[in-house]
């Protein structure tokens, strides 16, 4: 596991700080996490759903955006940067109980992007795939940074 995620999992700052992650997603899990590459996953519930009883774009979009920055926060960012642009194909669904599983990679972090992508899969069948920019020549500058 890459230092900054071993000494202070994202899910600390993610989900104990309060706000939108928490609320929508308090199950969510690191399941493995080296330099650029994290791996999550978490149970479908019922608050998850559409209307159809399948898993909630809106849900899998903000997969993409923690996903994301959980990428980056591999990489020793402990600020990651705000969302530029955000992007999601969704290629099936996934239903309540099942377990999803996220692999996000950051694909580049530059000077003042950064770019990742996520692939969400459940039960061996991709979800859906994302990408995630995000503005991070501010981020650069936070004190608990390990880059």
């Amino acid at each position: 596991m890459f230092p900054s995620l071993a000494r202070r999992s994202p899910n600390l700052s993610f989900q104990t700080t309060g706000g939108y992650d928490k609320h929508v997603l308090p199950g969510l899990r690191i399941v493995n996490a080296e330099e650029g590459k994290v791996r999550a996953e978490f149970k479908v519930e019922k608050h998850h759903l559409n209307r159809l009883e399948s898993v909630h774009g809106g849900l899998l979009a903000t997969v993409v955006d923690i996903g994301g920055s959980l990428a980056l926060a591999s990489k020793g960012l402990f600020a990651t940067g705000v969302s530029t642009d955000i992007n999601i194909s969704y290629i099936s669904g996934a239903k309540e109980g099942q377990m999803v599983t996220v692999d996000a990679i950051c694909d580049k972090l530059g000077k003042t992007l950064a770019f990742t992508s996520v692939e969400i899969s459940s039960e061996g069948k991709l979800v859906a795939q994302g990408r995630h920019t995000k503005f991070v020549a501010k981020a650069y500058q936070h004190p608990e940074n390990e880059i």
